[in-house]
């Protein structure tokens, strides 16, 4: 068994004892090293001088850098170990990886391995990356190894720099896709069926929420249902996308579930005959007649519900709007997302696209927002600002749509794995 590790945040002491480590020839060459030729340089801040950072350098290094992650290393029996990185390319979604245990005692009893699963597990589930690498010095024979048993493949090998003495030192560069890493976990799972969530995700009208569900789908490689559900509807009911609006449209605001309700009975069952009589107009049996099949909201929910149900079971689905919140199947583990955004970024947003004015876009969004909470609550029978619903609140007023689905994937993979029964070990025997 691997021991048990945890990646935590970075603490000043942490750092010093970093830098102490470090200033060991062995160790320092151990960090993937050698990176000027031998001196003990340290990949995304300089030891010694990070210890007399002022705050707001500290943060800016370990909190805000969005393309470094740095974790100081513990195990639950030893305390502070080491340390791992995670570099995330400027032009693709590769992120580079490198760990150093500091305390050579501890070294060949399996931290590393643990603590490089746990790395792994961060970027391929939490971000997610397309494919990790690594750049090993090719003296170092245990990490070589340790990265061959996690599935790393050879990519090259490559010159890092000569010594003063005119020696060359070299590395080898290997690389884990993604999708190998989760498919060696899948396969190393307890027997037993695997069942994928459903994730929702429900926005007020012009929020962005269609686009941040398309971004999660792509960053969990999910199935995603949107602005198609109406054309899958229609063909599961055998009815047309017109009458699937229609539907949906009747219940947009409160005159018109009047209506609707007044219309109904003659709608489904005949139709009005205006032969003049003594007891006014009245209702002609459907059965003498042609009259049209009318589209019930019970037959739209069954078939709202069926398309939502047919969804390949081993892939993920994220599912925008048409109130999946409330009819996700129940035979699959969901995760509801709410996406906001206050009015005023709206307006800002209406205005950039549209080049409307700012009264104008107020009174148009207004008029949507009443609407879409019309028809969830007459046609869905729920409330779809109850955040009691929901795993997830997103407020898009100061985020992108890729940071939003980044926010939201990495909160479904946590999800996904605390519900989990821990894992066998990753490493074959």
């Amino acid at each position: 068994m691997l021991p048990i590790v945890q990646l935590r945040h970075v603490t000043r002491d942490d750092v010093q004892r970093i830098a102490r480590w470090l200033s060991d020839g062995e160790v320092s060459s151990r960090w993937f090293g050698h990176y000027a030729c031998g001196d003990p340089v340290h990949r995304g801040y300089e030891p010694g001088l990070m210890l007399g950072a002022s705050t707001e350098d500290w943060v800016r290094v370990f909190d805000r850098d969005r393309k470094r992650l740095i974790f100081s290393i513990y195990a639950s029996d030893e305390g502070h170990i080491g340390e791992c990185q995670a570099v995330f390319d400027e032009n693709s979604d590769d992120v580079e990886i490198s760990l150093l245990i500091g305390r050579k005692e501890l070294w060949h009893r399996g931290y590393g391995a643990a603590a490089a699963i746990q790395l792994l597990d961060r970027i391929f589930y939490d971000f997610p990356a397309d494919q990790a690498w690594v750049s090993v010095p090719e003296d170092n024979v245990a990490a070589l190894r340790l990265f061959n048993r996690l599935g790393f493949s050879y990519v090259s090998d490559e010159v890092l720099c000569e010594t003063p003495g005119g020696e060359e030192l070299r590395t080898t560069i290997l690389a884990l896709p993604a999708s190998e890493y989760q498919d060696r976990k899948l396969a190393q799972r307890p027997r037993g069926k695997i069942v994928t969530p459903i994730i929702t995700v429900t926005g007020v009208p012009g929020s962005g929420v269609e686009h941040v569900a398309r971004e999660t789908a792509r960053l969990l490689r999910a199935n995603h249902f949107g602005s198609d559900l109406t054309d899958r509807i229609a063909e599961q009911l055998d009815r047309t996308p017109g009458e699937i609006e229609s539907l949906e449209a009747s219940y947009s605001s409160f005159w018109a579930r009047i209506l609707r309700a007044s219309l109904e009975p003659w709608e489904r069952y005949g139709f009005i005959d205006s032969t003049s009589d003594m007891f006014g107009p009245y209702p002609v049996i459907a059965e003498q007649f042609d009259a049209p099949d009318y589209l019930t909201k019970e037959e739209y929910i069954r078939g709202l519900c069926t398309v939502f149900s047919s969804a390949p079971k081993d892939r993920s689905l994220v599912i925008s709007g048409h109130g999946a919140v409330a009819f996700a199947p129940r035979s699959r583990p969901a995760f509801h997302v709410l996406v906001e955004m206050s009015l005023d970024g709206r307006v800002r947003k209406a205005e950039f696209e549209d080049r409307m004015s700012g009264l104008q876009a107020r009174r148009s969004l207004s008029r949507s927002d009443s609407e879409f909470k019309s028809i969830y609550k007459g046609l869905y029978g729920i409330e779809p600002t109850d955040l009691s619903r929901y795993d997830l609140v997103v407020n898009m007023d100061r985020l992108s749509v890729e940071s939003a689905a980044r926010i939201v994937s990495g909160a479904v993979s946590r999800s996904a794995r605390s519900a989990r029964q821990p894992q066998p070990e990753l490493l074959p025997a």
